[in-house]
């Protein structure tokens, strides 16, 4: 059963509703882009909506970029994490001392002991609210292999949320703490919704090029579905350390009508949604995938492994269809199937917009200020706000 949080704000009992003002700004702590990952861009939506309820917000970038002496330093991998780890932590103790509320977004491994540790110690210290945002794939393996020192952060932590039910169910397993399932947020202004009566075999891949993400099972389902349907076309919109591997793919299999986008601004990829009518995604390790959620809420028909988190947010057969990750052949037929049903593929297309809708930032507004602790008492008529982006 698909699971996700629908919170209801009415607008008629709150015609006005806005945000409530703090006393101190919300810091908010992520990946600023490039990269353009998904935290980036979950953390940037979140700015402008609470900027537009009237709150006051400080964004601070955990991947400072390199100025000056250090320039040449970035492109060495372990140093590079040393030199902007320590400039974090010399510079995040000021913006959170100011906050009433801190606000990071997490992933595992290196950047979680890097950049969330030391914001929740510090936080606690001054008696702040945290509000821990855990948006790792690969949580399983990460608390398995250092639960047992990550079980404290999470622990000092005022309020965790996370934005499926399936990496919540990971944490209350491993450390025992309350959770809150937050949604990503879906910009419907950039990713209308468009029904498809006639679905053509226009397919579209939207992941890094890397290999958790199994573009290359996804060719793979291509190739079987160009051998049925010759005018069968593929974009994929992206970048990645796979992308020379991939070509050569392309080449040896001698398959036509395959496009590289490379990267497309997040503004723009409403227009390649547009184009397309069928979401292909292989990944091997997800979360709650924001790709996916763009493409229900544009009405594209999602055709998808059941990897991590996907399983939370579509039903196989009710809004989407799902396979086994790996199975390129499974996923190939599963295209082939909305290709001869279109009937099918409108139905899936319509029913997996809901959950787009309830993705809207009308919807995920209220559980927000919730974990930020703002009381009914404190909601204003909006203007915007003020915000600033600590460059570093």
């Amino acid at each position: 059963m698909t699971q996700i949080a629908s919170m209801e704000v009415s607008p008629q009992s709150h015609p006005d509703v806005a945000a409530c003002k703090a006393s101190g700004p919300i810091l908010l702590i992520a990946p600023s882009p490039p990269p353009y990952g998904g935290m980036a861009i979950q953390a940037r939506l979140l700015e402008r909506f609470l900027l537009e309820d009237g709150q006051r917000v400080v964004f601070f970038p955990c991947n400072c970029a390199f100025t000056g002496w250090l320039r040449p330093l970035q492109r060495v991998p372990a140093l590079r994490t040393f030199i902007r780890t320590l400039l974090y932590c010399a510079t995040v103790l000021k913006p959170v001392r100011r906050a009433q509320v801190v606000h990071i977004l997490a992933a595992s491994w290196i950047y979680f002991f890097a950049f969330v540790c030391p914001v929740v110690l510090y936080g606690r210290l001054l008696g702040k609210r945290i509000v821990l945002n855990y948006r790792g794939g690969d949580a399983g393996q990460f608390f398995r292999w250092f639960g047992w020192c990550v079980k404290p952060i999470f622990k000092l932590a005022s309020v965790i949320t996370t934005p499926s039910e399936f990496l919540a169910q990971a944490i209350r397993k491993h450390f025992s703490v309350a959770v809150e399932v937050v949604p990503n947020i879906l910009d419907n202004a950039v990713f209308p919704f468009r029904e498809r009566t006639a679905i053509q075999p226009k397919i579209l891949v939207t992941r890094h090029l890397e290999k958790i993400y199994g573009v290359d099972v996804a060719l793979q389902a291509f190739r079987s579905v160009q051998s049925r349907y010759p005018s069968a076309s593929l974009w994929i919109a992206g970048t990645g350390s796979q992308e020379a591997h991939l070509r050569g793919l392309i080449s040896s299999w001698n398959l036509q009508n395959v496009r590289f986008l490379g990267y497309v601004a997040h503004r723009d990829l409403g227009a390649v949604y547009e184009q397309c009518d069928i979401l292909l995604n292989a990944s091997y390790v997800d979360n709650f995938p924001g790709s996916l959620l763009e493409a229900s809420g544009a009405g594209l028909v999602i055709v998808s492994t059941g990897a991590g988190g996907i399983p939370f947010m579509f039903q196989d057969g009710k809004n989407a269809l799902l396979v086994e990750p790996g199975n390129w052949e499974g996923l190939g037929l599963a295209v082939e199937k909305v290709l001869q049903s279109p009937g099918l593929g409108a139905a899936l297309a319509r029913d997996a917009a809901g959950l787009g809708q309830r993705c809207r930032w009308p919807e995920v507004r209220k559980a927000m200020y919730a974990a930020y602790g703002f009381g009914p008492e404190q909601w204003a008529p909006g203007r915007f706000g003020e915000s600033r982006s600590i460059e570093r």
